[in-house]
């Protein structure tokens, strides 16, 4: 299969791909050849594919996927390579994330400044994850 991951400022992964495990929003979906066309939104997760018998694992966060024929395509709004993350600095980052997500207090879920916040937490501990 074709797969094309893209974020608005770069080509992140354009090859072939054997399997595709991708966080959708309603959780994860598992790519082979012949998928049945799918249209649906990215969550935020550690996306995994096999190229020529080589596992790849990479973090994606917001955007759409569209599965057509043998071509995959996610459009995120982020995504990040495994040796594009350094562990020391993406710690301290969710630390203080984590902080400013506590300071809001007792906000409503569907408030946009708690969105944003937790839109970033998510992101970041993705990221950790993709290199655990």
């Amino acid at each position: 299969m074709q797969l094309d991951i893209v974020t608005p400022d770069r080509k992140v992964v354009v090859g072939k791909a054997d399997d595709v495990v991708i966080p959708a929003k309603e959780g994860e979906i598992d790519v082979l050849p012949g998928h049945a066309p799918y249209l649906g939104q990215l969550g935020t997760g550690v996306l995994r594919f096999v190229t020529e018998g080589k596992a790849i694992q990479l973090m994606v966060s917001g955007g759409f996927v569209e599965v057509d024929g043998d071509r995959v395509v996610l459009m995120c709004d982020s995504a990040s390579l495994k040796d594009e993350v350094k562990a020391e600095e993406e710690r301290k980052s969710l630390h203080e994330l984590e902080k400013k997500l506590a300071s809001l207090g007792a906000t409503a879920h569907d408030d946009p400044s708690y969105l944003k916040v937790k839109a970033e937490v998510d992101r970041s501990a993705a990221r950790l994850t993709l290199i655990r």
